[in-house]
């Protein structure tokens, strides 16, 4: 489970376009705080450098103790993070207010493991992982990611939802039936596959006698 990460949040009195573009020219990113025990949604703004360097990790399963304006540090995690679509640069961010005893839903990162000992992929099969799982669990057992090992998959054969051995705490959305990883047969592998044997040379020669033959009555006739 990763640790708990320490953001300062300070405020932010003014909305709209106009102002969210000042805040960013400032260095820093418009974020708001909502959730179930929030009477009024939270606005403010946190530092672009310190929420980038959370971005670029595993954002969705990171828990966040953020320390408001007013002095009070509520636990949180990121819901939403916008992003300009050419520069990527974090343009809102929003945060969920995480109360503890209440179990939430996050969709947790899914991490292999045993790759290089599976017998499928050594034959040439191709690996497809699900990339992240949609589960239900408490804010203090939310984990870090969710473990796949596919050591033992020849190609051919799947982990399914139901397989996953997932902490205490933590269960799946997802269909139990569903696929999160499978060995399948590569293209290069079924172009190699031995082509149909061709015909013997004595076949050959009596389809062409036969064909000869019924050429030879329909000139007779």
């Amino acid at each position: 489970m990763a640790d708990i990460v320490t953001l300062v949040m300070e405020s932010r009195e003014t909305t709209g376009k106009g102002a969210n573009r000042r805040t960013r020219k400032s260095g820093y990113v418009p974020c708001i705080i909502y959730g179930p025990e929030i009477e009024k949604n939270i606005m403010g703004k946190v530092n672009m450098r310190e929420i980038e360097r959370i971005l670029a990790g595993r954002w969705e399963s990171t828990r966040l103790n953020v320390k408001l304006p007013d002095g009070r540090e509520e636990l949180c995690l990121i819901r939403e993070a916008q992003r300009h679509p050419l520069s990527d640069m974090p343009l809102h961010i929003d945060f969920l207010h995480l109360v503890k005893g209440r179990k939430i839903t996050v969709n947790i990162p899914v991490e292999v493991t045993g790759r290089d000992d599976s017998q499928g992929i050594k034959d040439g099969g191709v690996l497809e992982v699900t990339h992240e799982l949609e589960v239900e669990t408490l804010p203090m057992s939310i984990p870090d990611v969710i473990t796949v090992d596919v050591s033992g998959l020849n190609i051919g054969d799947a982990i399914h939802v139901k397989d996953l051995a997932l902490p205490e705490n933590v269960t799946a959305l997802a269909d139990p039936d569903e696929v999160v990883a499978i060995v399948v047969t590569s293209r290069g592998v079924e172009d190699a596959a031995p082509e149909e044997e061709a015909p013997a040379a004595a076949d050959v020669e009596v389809v062409a006698k036969g064909k000869a033959a019924k050429e030879d009555e329909s000139e007779e006739k």
